[in-house]
């Protein structure tokens, strides 16, 4: 993909600055990036001004693969929320990555897809399966 267009520079950074224009300061309306099912935090910068019940900009992120060897995807999403929902959770070959904060467009990073399987444990995964494999073949 090459650069951003002028463009694209402008729809993104224009409500910014409108934003800080108008007064909305840290105190006040929070101001959080948002998004919905993206693969990429290049498409995560839309400025989003947040009720007055929203607490938390929030990013959530789900990846699932298995190191560096199989992809089963990634998304992305970002936004204004009341609460900060639970912990990041990892179940070895997916996970949800969760990034809280309340500040001023504070959820500009992509919070990580989270830890995948290692090399090592797949390895060792997979010498676990043919050795029952083999075990089942050879009883009788």
């Amino acid at each position: 993909m090459s650069g951003m267009s002028a463009a694209s520079s402008l729809r993104v950074f224009l409500p910014v600055l409108l934003a800080v224009i108008m007064g909305v300061e840290q105190g006040h309306s929070l101001v959080c990036f948002s998004c919905t099912n993206q693969q990429s935090n290049f498409y995560c910068l839309k400025p989003t001004i947040c009720s007055d019940s929203d607490n938390y900009c929030v990013t959530l992120s789900a990846s699932a693969g298995i190191g560096n060897v199989v992809d089963f995807g990634y998304t992305l999403n970002k936004g204004c929320s009341p609460i900060c929902p639970g912990p990041s959770i990892n179940v070895g070959v997916a996970s949800v990555g969760t990034h809280c904060c309340q500040s001023f467009l504070c959820n500009i990073s992509a919070a990580g897809g989270g830890p995948r399987v290692s090399g090592p444990l797949l390895g060792l995964g997979l010498l676990l399966s043919l050795l029952s494999v083999l075990l089942l073949q050879l009883s009788p």
